[in-house]
């Protein structure tokens, strides 16, 4: 029988601006609080995997233990947790990441190019939280993009290059100013920055080099945000915009690593004013060599937070979904099944290999009789 208190109704626009400084004084504890969202998905990955392979989003800590088989001996291995982003910037219902390629001529001191063409790689399912189990919706690596059913009809579609994308970002806001000074500077300074993060930790071999491929997304205010580097990155010819970028990127590597070598070691009055590179933009040369470790740039990259009690071995009761709809099996438990297989095999395997020595010493054991046999007859 207690007195409810009634709170006076606020209208849309009262309660946006009551909660316009809360989100404010969010965002400044939390450079990524834009990525939230609502839901607490995140994404799981193999560390040592390529192509999209293994990766899942997750909801819970139960669901991702589940998917890794936390606890099963013998199931060891790296994976990396990010937080996955709730708010793409979404085209035509659908997710994309930009490839963008990086080249590294020398570590030491760095040497970084940029390449003026990247491209967009589009998932080829609508965008739906709801559907976390749906590689084809959350993954836009095209080694997982082309398994899907439609994917040879729909394969023009998986993949814009760099003239489409500003196309479209024209017609959304009227004109190329975002692209021009937000998303690019901002592309070519994570470029920078990661690789002078790693210059410390990777082996200087000179006259060598290397090209990356970085992914990026855009949320849904055009922040820019870096998923991920991947060395080799796919230089195949998958789709037409492919077929014409990769083939332009590889010429104009042989400009940079070939061509401005032997310009830039000309004497000055012997050289041209500049050396066609192509579409390479050289967007960072490190004037002296480096000593000293440059990887944390003297940042503060304390963890903070509660640790999270696990049990010693996890077999939680979490199913596992697949395409073709649920299993109540959870992974772990199939894992322990795959265990207990493996040790019944191999001890019928032992117990085979026991039974040969038996027969085999018994045919000696009745060998050497004969043999005696023979001799005391003979003598």
């Amino acid at each position: 029988g207690g007195q409810v208190r009634r709170l006076p109704s606020k209208t849309e626009g009262e309660l946006r601006t009551m909660a316009e400084p809360l989100l404010a004084a969010l965002r400044e504890m939390s450079v990524q609080a834009c990525l939230n969202g609502l839901d607490n998905v995140w994404i799981i990955k193999p560390a040592g995997k390529s192509r999209g392979r293994d990766i899942m989003c997750a909801k819970s800590v139960n669901r991702m233990l589940d998917y890794i088989g936390y606890g099963v001996a013998g199931k060891e291995m790296h994976w990396v947790v990010q937080k996955y982003m709730e708010n793409p910037h979404i085209i035509n219902g659908r997710k994309f990441d930009i490839r963008q390629w990086v080249l590294v001529t020398d570590w030491n001191p760095l040497s970084v190019w940029f390449y003026d063409e990247s491209y967009l790689r589009f998932s080829m399912s609508d965008y739906d939280l709801k559907d976390l189990e749906n590689a084809l919706v959350h993954l836009c690596n095209n080694s997982i993009q082309k398994e899907g059913e439609d994917a040879e009809r729909i394969k023009k579609e998986s993949m814009w290059d760099l003239s489409t994308f500003k196309e479209h970002i024209r017609e959304v806001t009227g004109s190329l100013d975002v692209w021009e000074n937000k998303i690019l500077p901002r592309m070519r300074d994570i470029s920078r920055w990661a690789l002078m993060c790693a210059q410390d930790m990777l082996e200087n071999r000179k006259s060598s080099c290397e090209v990356y491929g970085y992914d990026f997304m855009l949320d849904a205010d055009f922040n820019v945000w870096l998923l991920e580097v991947n060395a080799s990155p796919d230089m195949s010819a998958s789709t037409e915009v492919t077929e014409r970028l990769t083939y332009m990127v590889l010429s104009d590597l042989v400009k940079v690593i070939i061509d401005h070598r032997d310009w830039s070691r000309a004497r000055k009055d012997q050289r041209g004013e500049s050396c066609d590179t192509g579409l390479w933009r050289q967007i960072h040369k490190g004037d002296t060599e480096v000593t000293f470790p440059v990887s944390a740039f003297g940042c503060k990259l304390e963890l903070q937070g509660k640790e999270i009690a696990i049990t010693a071995k996890y077999t939680g009761s979490v199913p596992t979904y697949t395409i073709d709809g649920s299993n109540r099996e959870t992974r772990s438990k199939r894992l322990l099944e795959q265990q207990a297989e493996k040790q019944r095999l191999e001890e019928e395997r032992r117990a085979e290999e026991a039974a040969e020595l038996k027969r085999e010493a018994r045919q000696r054991a009745k060998q050497a009789k004969r043999l005696r046999q023979r001799q005391e007859q003979a003598a």
